[in-house]
């Protein structure tokens, strides 16, 4: 157990185990297809059967490679709702990138961040632009027709002049495409993931008497922490937030088991006043009314206020704002940061 003497709450840091799944429980068949084999070669059985996949329930978490480990990350929504023909692709586009970190993983991690901290950067990457080549093929091979394939591409925003460039990169074909449409894929995709929940009260301790708790969810605040559940993952960013789909808590376990209490505190009690703003949220087509939310931004306006109690400066604030900021086209954040009056900054 652990208190801090500038957040009112306890934790109880002793947290289960937390299971990474084999790759070929979810995604099965793809040592056969082409497209991998000649990613990996003779390694393909080796490094599918080694990889192992992280599940995030966040509705804008798509596919990715762990920075850490060099394996797998998925949304479960993702998995869940979207085509196969779209999870097929990725999954193939990020298998490229598991080559990539795999013969050269300083490089793969400097490129990496790069864009994780600027966003325009995506389409100009060089570890995405070979990617999305060899995806863009296995998509023509399949079928796909330009328009199709340019949709599919459309991930994130861009200058407009690094979108053409990036295009004109990819190599497409004009015209009708004469490949035979592939509606039956030769793997299978194990969509069911199942999360394993706990009660928020074993492991949180004392938010149903914080003030600002109280404040936010009102005359409900005891039943709604009576009831609330978390999930543990194994993820490389350390944050708490709202899953969309049922209400519970997703955090991330080193991050609750090492990180400040403080800290800790102030994204819980951010998460709580985003329970109802994310309930409404529907993913991509969804981030004009999340930035529009009032509900959002009254959660993020009550966290702002308790973390200037505490003595926070506006770059340590930010840093509580982070998946916010990445659900969020960058001119709707700065807007949304001005709203909430506070200034980009270093967190020291």
């Amino acid at each position: 157990m652990e208190k801090s003497a500038r957040a009112p709450v306890t934790l109880h840091r002793k947290i289960p185990g937390i299971r990474l799944g084999r790759f070929t429980e979810h995604f099965q068949g793809f040592e056969r297809v082409e497209a991998v084999r000649s990613i990996f070669g003779e390694k393909t059985e080796q490094v599918l059967g080694s990889l192992r996949v992280g599940f995030v329930p966040l509705r804008w978490m798509f596919m990715g490679i762990r920075d850490s480990d060099g394996n797998l990350t998925v949304g479960t929504y993702h998995l869940k709702n979207s085509p196969t023909r779209t999870l097929y692709l990725d999954v193939v586009h990020e298998l490229f990138h598991i080559n990539q970190r795999m013969e050269n993983e300083k490089w793969f991690h400097g490129e990496f961040m790069k864009f994780l901290e600027d966003r325009t950067l995506y389409y100009a990457s060089p570890i995405e632009i070979p990617a999305y080549e060899h995806t863009v093929r296995e998509a023509e091979r399949i079928g796909m027709e330009r328009e199709e394939i340019v949709e599919y591409l459309k991930m994130l925003e861009a200058p407009p002049k690094t979108w053409r460039n990036f295009l004109k990169a990819m190599d497409l074909k004009d015209g009708p495409n004469p490949a035979k449409k592939v509606t039956r894929f030769p793997v299978t995709i194990n969509r069911d993931v199942r999360p394993e929940l706990h009660p928020f009260s074993d492991y949180f301790r004392g938010f149903e008497k914080v003030d600002p708790v109280r404040e936010m969810l009102g005359d409900s605040t005891d039943s709604i922490i009576a009831g609330l559940k978390v999930e543990f993952i194994d993820f490389p960013f350390p944050f708490i937030m709202p899953s969309e789909e049922d209400g519970h808590l997703i955090v991330t376990g080193e991050y609750f088991r090492t990180g400040k209490t403080s800290s800790i505190y102030l994204d819980v009690l951010l998460s709580l006043g985003l329970l109802r703003a994310f309930s409404s949220w529907s993913g991509r087509s969804g981030e004009a009314k999340l930035t529009d939310n009032p509900e959002l931004l009254a959660a993020c306006t009550a966290m702002v206020k308790e973390a200037r109690r505490m003595g926070l400066s506006d770059g340590e604030i930010m840093g509580h704002l982070q998946m916010i900021r990445f659900a969020m086209p960058a001119k709707a954040f700065g807007g949304f940061l001005r709203k909430l009056k506070v200034r980009p900054g270093p967190a020291g």
